[in-house]
């Protein structure tokens, strides 16, 4: 894989146990965790006027679109389709959770009509540029106009006539107030894109049909974001296809898993994504029943940003259960992975298929919901059967005196030697019984708070101990990583 050398650069971020990337060899575990999802769930749906859609298709969730804490007034925001296919709106909220205190607040500055047809909103991506000097807001809008006769209170279904379509980005100071930047390159409904600042490059992870894989995605990228926008198809390059991922049946006409889209941000030291496996039904079986396609979403780790494995089993999937808020059709919400004290939280939009005046439709009944994990807690190394375990890592390029762990111990216990290449001296140390810390500071004696040092790490693992991630720091512990929102304070 393109990155993957034996000197690893380790100076900013958490390093993530995904993969054995870091380690020359090991003979311990890993052990894949279930997310918890709210009780609440969902803690956005519908409830002004144009979320309920007249009662057709009532939604108030991101279709991708984006959420972010803005650390300047201390609050959470979230972009989010307001009724199906209508409004694009912005909440904001104290804690990230209750999104109500306040009214919704209607974008300004994105048309919705041209040469007098009406202009219907599909996929949204919102991003957060921090690559300037000062934080602003950019905004992907994928846009159908309708015929000039087609009414504003008209259902559209896949058949609906379409005019012209097609993909704008946008700027904003605020999230509220928008200009427009350029027309995107040609693309299908559900195109996103994100920033890569390991890679320091804007991504377009672009809707594309793949032959005989069906849904896929290609990619487009630049360090400039209006050239990364704007593209010919030629220079589109093939990205993702399923290949049958899953390993999972398909729901009904189906003839295989479709990846319906891909939504990567970074987080701490790699980029993440999360893949979208479309199971079925197809669109015309599920409109002619009025039930939510079913959609599942894995999580994808990458070292390159291009290049990324998926994990053994789906994090969020669809319950599929008839009446349930998470029925089917879930989408990740972009920017939606966000590190809160000792956790990550996951946002995410699901559909009911409930709709107050056609009974049941695919596409009505969209909110978002929450789940969360331990802070890295994706994926944990632990001893295997008989208690023991061990991991070498290949030489790493680290900057800080303190080696910071995210661990629990249990009954068991952790040790750790770091071989400093500079003045190859080893320093041990060691987490007795009863751990348990997403940063647990261990003073290695590596001189200075802000020098680069080669080190080696060995680590002996005993009993229920279980790793999560490892970085070094000064004695604040802030790791320099990232996420969708910027630098992790």
């Amino acid at each position: 894989m393109k990155g993957v050398t034996e000197n690893i650069d380790a100076t900013a971020g958490r390093q993530l146990l995904l993969d054995d990337h870091v380690f020359r060899s090991h003979n311990l575990v890993r052990t894949w965790h279930p997310v918890e999802v709210n009780a609440t769930n969902p803690v956005l749906h519908p409830s002004s006027d144009s979320d309920l859609n007249g009662g057709r298709c009532p939604i108030a969730a991101p279709f991708d679109d984006g959420i972010a804490f803005d650390r300047s007034t201390g609050l959470w925001k979230v972009w989010y389709m307001s009724g199906w296919f209508d409004r694009t709106h912005l909440r904001e909220s104290v804690d990230g959770v209750d999104w109500f205190a306040d009214e919704p607040v209607d974008l300004l500055g994105l048309p919705y009509r041209r040469d007098g047809g009406l202009l219907q909103r599909d996929g949204v991506s919102v991003c957060v540029d921090y690559t300037g000097a000062r934080r602003e807001y950019r905004l992907l809008r994928y846009v159908r106009q309708r015929p000039s006769d087609f009414a504003v209170d008209t259902l559209p279904h896949h058949a609906s006539p379409v005019v012209a379509e097609g993909a704008d980005l946008y700027g904003s100071s605020d999230g509220v107030n928008w200009n427009h930047l350029t027309a995107v390159g040609p693309c299908g409904d559900n195109t996103t894109f994100f920033y890569d600042p390991f890679r320091k490059e804007w991504v377009f992870s672009i809707r594309t049909h793949l032959g005989r894989f069906g849904r896929g995605r290609g990619w487009h990228s630049d360090s400039d974001l209006a050239t990364a926008a704007t593209w010919s198809p030629e220079e589109v390059v093939p990205w993702v296809a399923s290949h049958g991922a899953g390993h999972e049946n398909t729901v009904e006409d189906l003839p295989s898993p479709e990846i319906y889209k891909v939504t990567c941000m970074p987080y701490e030291s790699q980029m993440l994504g999360f893949f979208a496996i479309y199971r079925g039904p197809s669109n015309d079986w599920a409109e002619e029943r009025g039930t939510p396609k079913i959609i599942d979403l894995y999580l994808g780790s990458s070292r390159d940003g291009y290049h990324y494995s998926l994990s053994p089993r789906p994090l969020l999937v669809s319950s599929r259960r008839p009446g349930s808020w998470d029925r089917g059709y879930l989408h990740m919400v972009n920017g939606g992975l966000i590190p809160v004290d000792d956790l990550v939280r996951i946002y995410y939009t699901a559909f009911s298929g409930v709709s107050p005046s056609l009974g049941e439709h695919m596409y009505a009944g969209g909110s978002m919901g929450l789940a969360q994990l331990r802070r890295d807690g994706f994926a944990s190394l632990g001893a295997d059967a008989t208690g023991h375990g061990g991991a070498e890592s290949k030489r790493l390029r680290v900057r800080g005196e303190h080696l910071f762990v995210n661990a629990t111990t249990g009954r068991g216990g952790i040790g750790v030697s770091v071989l400093d290449h500079r003045s190859s001296t080893h320093h041990t140390v060691t987490l007795g019984p009863g751990t348990d810390s997403t940063a647990f500071g261990l003073p290695v004696g590596l001189d200075g708070a802000y020098s680069e040092h080669d080190v080696t790490l060995e680590f002996e693992l005993t009993g229920d101990a279980r790793l999560y991630s490892f970085w070094f720091s000064d004695r604040s512990g802030i790791s320099g990583g990232f996420c969708a929102s910027g630098p992790i304070d």
